[in-house]
């Protein structure tokens, strides 16, 4: 999912960049999937993993589960992965899958669907997002506290806490380069190698999910709405959902299909669309 030759393009400024348009392709029903959070699209496996809330965003009542789904939509397994309170963003590195669970993260056998291990994180409350880096290592914002934890092997330490970052949702590496999308004031940033933060656009509330796309980004508001930012800095808006009361939380993305899954939360289903 993360293409090098995308970074050589973010440096380049575009003239005349094509405008991204969305079209619908499917939808699930609504009857299986509960309050969807964040969708992670596995090439490996070409199935898509749903993190289900099933309650409150930030309540520890063991009712969160993890769905698999077909590329065309299709439910595979409704409860792949159980046991849980109310897992959010995920991300797959060494054959696990790691999620953010409230204050810890969950490892899972991507070949059974068991937990192996929780790892929490000192001083963590509000676990968000999940992001693998370039050596593997898992990267995990916390919405309540400012801070990015990293987790090598089984051991978490703080990586980042800056509060000019207030709400620190999505999170993702591409290459060699950290971004972090802002839930609060709705910042997005480039993590520089000095721990300083480089602002690339602002004015984006309730920011949510990241996904790189060709030159640009496309990045999800969980009010509803989903913007594409090109390399020149260009910020269009190219989804709104507010008027369906459906949501727009932590996008996942097949970019050899460029096919964008969105998770509708309160809505309680998946879209795909297909991005030209």
């Amino acid at each position: 999912m993360k293409k090098a030759t995308f970074l050589l393009l973010l440096l380049a400024p575009f003239a005349g960049q094509a405008q991204v348009h969305l079209e619908k392709l499917w939808e699930t029903d609504t009857t299986q999937l509960r309050t969807p959070e964040s969708v992670l699209w596995d090439p490996s496996s070409k199935s898509l993993y749903i993190s289900n809330i099933d309650g409150k965003p930030w309540e520890a009542d063991g009712k969160g589960f993890i769905s698999t789904l077909a590329q065309n939509g299709v439910v595979q397994t409704a409860q792949w992965a159980t046991g849980l309170n109310a897992p959010k963003g995920m991300g797959i590195s060494k054959g696990k899958l790691y999620v953010a669970d409230l204050a810890e993260v969950a490892v899972i056998d991507l070949r059974t669907g068991k937990i192996l291990r929780k790892i929490a994180p000192e001083g963590a409350k509000n676990l968000n997002d999940v992001a693998v880096g370039p050596d593997g290592d898992i990267y995990v914002t916390d919405s309540a506290t400012s801070r990015i934890y990293v987790i090598k092997g089984n051991k978490a330490e703080l990586y980042l806490e800056n509060a000019e970052i207030q709400r620190p949702n999505g999170i993702r590496w591409v290459g060699k380069r950290l971004f972090v999308f802002d839930a609060g004031k709705g910042g997005f940033y480039e993590v520089n190698a000095d721990k300083s933060l480089k602002k690339l656009a602002e004015g984006m509330p309730s920011g949510d999910g990241i996904e790189p796309l060709g030159d640009g980004f496309l990045l999800s508001r969980w009010a509803g709405i989903v913007h594409h930012l090109s390399a020149d800095g260009k910020l269009t808006q190219v989804l709104d959902l507010t008027a369906e009361k459906k949501n727009t939380a932590d996008i996942g993305f097949d970019p050899q299909k460029r096919i964008l899954y969105i998770p509708t939360f309160n809505a309680n289903s998946v879209v795909a669309y297909q991005v030209h």
